[in-house]
This record gives structure tokens, C-alpha cells and sequence, in this order.
């Protein structure tokens, strides 16, 4: 779908160029912009492993002690979800645990539903380093 998104532009910029609104940019410089864009520090690859962070009552008293706990995705093990968080919150990662979340039956009306399963893991920080949630 980027490939598309690609030539769409390359076709918005020839009709503004057209009109004489914009100033011609190269294509070097076009692609330039848009690999700018991804380098926030986040990857594709660790924005798809980390999915939340899990800000609960209980996870805030952990993170005290310098443990964090996220939402990641199923496929994920433990050294993609150290590199993602080291990768995405600039921090160092001393040990991650993981817990499969079972998916549970709940009530809705008079019919059964199931609230989905996922994992969860509890990533321990090195002393000194911290995670700021805003």
C-alpha cells in the first residue's frame, strides 16, 4: 500500500506544481522527508511488537521498583520485546518475563461473549534507568 500512497503524491505534487504553488522537490529529497518521518525512534517492526503500555494501579507501584508491563503481540518472545523497548524508550533492559493472558467468557445481555486473550510481559529495568508514560 506505501506504493501506492508513493505514486498518489508524486501525482498531488505535479498538479501543485502545476499551478505554480509549489517549489519543484526532487524525488532524492521526497523520500528523504518521508524515511525522516520514520526515524522517531521507533521502528515498524517495534511498534508492532509492543502494542500498550498497561497502566494500572498495580503497575504503577511496580514501576517504582522498576518494573514496566506491556501489551505485546503473540508472536513476540522475549529478546523482540527487549530490543523493542530498548529500541523505542531509549533505556536498557535488564530481564523480561512473559505471561499468556487466557481469553475469558463474559456475560453481554443474555448472550456469552469472550473478551480476547493476550500477552503480557514485565520488562525489568537496569537501576537508574526509568520510563516516563505521559
Amino acid at each position: 500500500m506505501a506504493l501506492l500512497d508513493f505514486f498518489k503524491k508524486k501525482e498531488r505534487r505535479k498538479k501543485l506544481e502545476a499551478k505554480h504553488v509549489l517549489p519543484k522537490i526532487s524525488v532524492a529529497e521526497e523520500k528523504k522527508e518521508v524515511s525522516d518521518k520514520t526515524a522517531l525512534g521507533s521502528s515498524k517492526s517495534a511498534g508492532l511488537i509492543l502494542t500498550a503500555p498497561r497502566i494500572t494501579e498495580k503497575t504503577s507501584i511496580a514501576s517504582e521498583s522498576g518494573v514496566y508491563v506491556f501489551k505485546v503481540a503473540r508472536a513476540s518472545v522475549k529478546n523482540e520485546i527487549k530490543r523493542a523497548v530498548e529500541e523505542l524508550y531509549k533505556v536498557e533492559v535488564d530481564s523480561v518475563r512473559v505471561v499468556n493472558i487466557s481469553s475469558r467468557r463474559r456475560r453481554v445481555g443474555r448472550k456469552m461473549g469472550v473478551k480476547t486473550g493476550f500477552k503480557k510481559a514485565m520488562v525489568k529495568l537496569a537501576p537508574g534507568q526509568k520510563i516516563e508514560f505521559v
